[in-house]
């Protein structure tokens, strides 16, 4: 699970990947997949990560999410450019009697893509090129309880699945190749999530508990399309997961956002052996929403600390600006939009990323028809 961290090499190309850290542990954790839950620094007690949060919900709403992402990786005054668009996630709610609402959604809980060059043969015609593919999914589905007309309980159950693929490859400059290893690894696992709210005129408040993970892998290494050391199972210890949310409405107009997500990781363990290299990781994040003109404008401000360190024991940090908007949809919902820009450090390489987020949510919006004598 943990690996070697190549060099980047001065080569200005266009790929599919998103984040050179990729390469160790299981990937980038990505946050909730709502565009408008990101354009105010992405606080997920506030989101529909959090099982408890529907405390109104008298229609059907569903919300598909995409993603694009740009990122430019830079190490010793070399640079390189990958990118990527994709699906980001799918939610649902839909009201059933008794106040209670029944949710559902698919979305990515760690993704593990990245495109990577070696310069540890950079004096030969050859040169390592690691390309991986993947990621972890949770399938998500769980009941809400509304209380009191203010607040909120629920409980979901996640069932973890996933598949990632790394080529090792030797490559030419002139772009020939030979691939010399494949590693391919599956996941499996279950997880529970307990959450609830409370919303009042001038404030809101929010949180979720989802306690540590086991996760099944298996492995398969592969050289010349040769099976080599057959398969190998991993049991992993994830941490366990504390969020909270709140919301302040000090003026008509304005609202106030600040979440905060605590994970242990330095107690993740790979069949019973725990890495040094792991760290744990408090996120925080800050937002503010308001009207400008006819739209409602968005910003927010996050922080997270990668959970592994980078080369050299180096922390790897995480600073994001957020920026969005809505537009509605007439007799539909509407379109929301968010923009992000991020700057990772760690050890010797640094990113900047830029992401476009479009969720596409639907209202459901029947009206029931009143018939007249004579129509």
């Amino acid at each position: 699970m943990i690996r070697k961290l190549f060099c980047l090499s001065a080569v200005l190309t266009i790929t599919f990947g998103q984040s050179y850290f990729n390469m160790r542990g299981l990937g980038e954790i990505n946050p909730p997949a709502d565009a408008r839950i990101m354009s105010l620094g992405s606080p997920a007690a506030l989101s529909y990560l959090n099982p408890g949060i529907l405390v109104h919900l008298d229609k059907t709403c569903f919300n598909g999410t995409a993603l694009a992402i740009g990122t430019i990786g830079s190490e010793t005054g070399q640079n390189r450019f990958i990118g990527n668009i994709r699906p980001a996630g799918f939610h649902s709610a839909v009201p059933l009697p008794l106040n209670s609402r029944l949710v559902m959604g698919i979305d990515q809980r760690f993704n593990q893509d990245f495109d990577v060059w070696s310069e540890l043969l950079s004096d030969t015609a050859y040169r390592y090129h690691i390309v991986g593919r993947g990621g972890i999914h949770a399938l998500r589905a769980g009941i809400a309880h509304s209380m009191f007309k203010t607040g909120c309980i629920g409980i979901e159950y996640n069932r973890l699945v996933g598949s990632s693929r790394e080529d090792w490859r030797f490559e030419t400059l002139e772009g020939a190749y030979v691939s010399i290893d494949t590693i391919e690894l599956t996941y499996s696992g279950n997880a529970l999530k307990i959450g609830a709210s409370v919303q009042a005129e001038l404030f809101s408040i929010a949180g979720f508990y989802e306690p540590s993970v086991r996760l099944n892998a298996k492995s398969s290494r592969r050289v010349h399309g040769v099976v080599k050391d057959s398969i190998k199972d991993y049991k992993i210890k994830l941490p366990n997961l504390f969020a909270l949310g709140a919301t302040v409405n000090p003026f008509e107009k304005l609202v106030l956002v600040a979440g905060l997500e605590y994970r242990p990781w330095s107690g993740i363990t790979v069949n019973n052996t725990a890495s040094e290299s792991n760290r744990d990781a408090i996120r925080f994040c800050f937002g503010s929403a308001c009207p400008v003109g006819p739209v409602q404008l968005r910003l927010g401000y996050s922080y997270q600390p990668w959970y592994y360190t980078a080369a050299g024991n180096e922390p790897i940090t995480d600073h994001r600006l957020h920026l969005g908007t809505s537009i509605p949809i007439p007799k539909f919902g509407s379109l929301d939009i968010a923009a992000e820009l991020s700057r990772r450090d760690g050890g010797y390489l640094s990113e900047t990323s830029g992401y476009l987020t479009l969720t596409l949510a639907y209202h459901e919006a029947w009206l029931k028809r009143t018939r007249h004598w004579g129509y």
